[in-house]
């Protein structure tokens, strides 16, 4: 049986396009199995300072047996940020220009909370420009037992930052 996971790209440095580009091929070449993908969408620099480029965010959803452990697509993610140029900060203060992020977001009927990762995420409802692009692909999942679906948490996400979704991508 397999389980949906959720990804989340961004980055606001370089061509991001670009990036997202090559991020998303080198998951499919991680994960060689359909993606499915939001649309894109370009977001201000959540608690940035005023002036920090905007980022480009998108999610994707991938299909892998339930015997893939969360952990190991966790550091192929990070192994795949490294191969971009993204080298983070071991207890960076504060939110960061980005080349390439991906996160983890959820994994389908998973809770789990380590030092490495928790699952679902944890701050994602409080962030529109997570839930944007993760409502297109899948507003009834619910991140917790009887709780609301992601379409539900956008709908009440006290995060008012403009989320713009992009037509087309270069």
């Amino acid at each position: 049986m397999n389980r949906r996971h959720f990804i989340g790209l961004g980055g606001n440095m370089g061509n991001r396009h670009a990036l997202l580009d090559a991020a998303l091929n080198e998951i499919q070449l991680a994960f060689p199995c359909v993606q499915e993908r939001s649309s894109r969408f370009e977001t201000p620099a959540w608690g940035m300072a005023p002036g920090t480029p905007a980022f480009l965010n998108q999610v994707i959803s991938i299909s892998l047996p339930e015997a893939v452990e969360p952990l190991f697509v966790l550091d192929a993610l990070l192994a795949i940020e490294q191969k971009l140029g993204r080298h983070r900060a071991a207890k960076a203060e504060g939110y960061q220009s980005r080349s390439i992020d991906l996160d983890l977001l959820a994994v389908e009927g998973v809770h789990m909370e380590t030092e490495a990762l928790t699952l679902p995420h944890p701050r994602m409802h409080l962030r529109r420009f997570v839930l944007a692009p993760l409502a297109e692909l899948a507003p009834e999942l619910q991140l917790t037992a009887d709780g609301p679906t992601v379409a539900e948490l956008l709908r009440t996400c006290a995060d008012e930052s403009a989320v713009q979704r992009l037509e087309t991508t270069p």
